[in-house]
């Protein structure tokens, strides 16, 4: 059911030379191969301590029968330019896990793009909420975010990564409501 729904949705274009397709996760992890030193400083670049995966951990992922979807942004000459990976978290939330998009083609709409035909899939196959985590310093996406409707939640000091911003998407109206109800400001102003 998952895959009928999701070939109504992807592949889609983002625009006239970028198309959005969803892949399997073994494409996933050739295209994020390719690419992602291109996009992200490598944490041991930064000084950071990097935990070696251990051999039997795609076997635990795959174990946990948490699932995954992986889509990877295509070029006109059908290049890799991008990637994003989530998760199902619970029966109602999806991670963000993790996009990147090479620099060359950021500030084109790409990742707002690619939100637009997401969220209305998502919304489709029942998820009430949409989460990602971002550093505190990664103004883009924490815009490109916030434009897209997800709201802050919460706040982390990781020693990875610095500062983390979470935020949420609620697609559910009466969990938003309840949401703002709880927590908003609005009424203080």
């Amino acid at each position: 059911m998952i895959d009928q729904i999701r070939s109504t949705y992807f592949p889609a274009e983002l625009n006239q030379e970028i198309t959005v397709r969803a892949i399997s996760r073994e494409t996933f992890f050739e295209v994020t191969g390719q690419i992602s030193d291109q996009i992200f400083t490598s944490q041991t670049d930064l000084g950071l301590y990097v935990q070696p995966i251990a051999p039997d951990a795609p076997a635990r992922i795959l174990s946990r029968q948490i699932p995954y979807e992986y889509f990877a942004f295509y070029n006109a000459n059908d290049e890799p330019i991008g990637f994003s990976v989530g998760k199902l978290t619970d029966g109602i939330t999806f991670f963000m896990e993790w996009s990147g998009i090479l620099p060359a083609y950021h500030r084109q709409g790409i990742y707002s793009s690619f939100l637009k035909k997401l969220l209305p899939y998502l919304q489709e196959l029942g998820i009430e909420r949409v989460t990602s985590n971002h550093m505190g310093t990664n103004r883009p996406v924490l815009i490109a975010k916030l434009k897209a409707g997800f709201v802050v939640t919460g706040m982390a000091v990781d020693e990875r990564h610095g500062m983390v911003v979470w935020l949420t998407l609620f697609l559910n109206p009466k969990r938003e409501a309840g949401f703002r109800q709880a927590f908003s400001l609005d009424s203080f102003t």
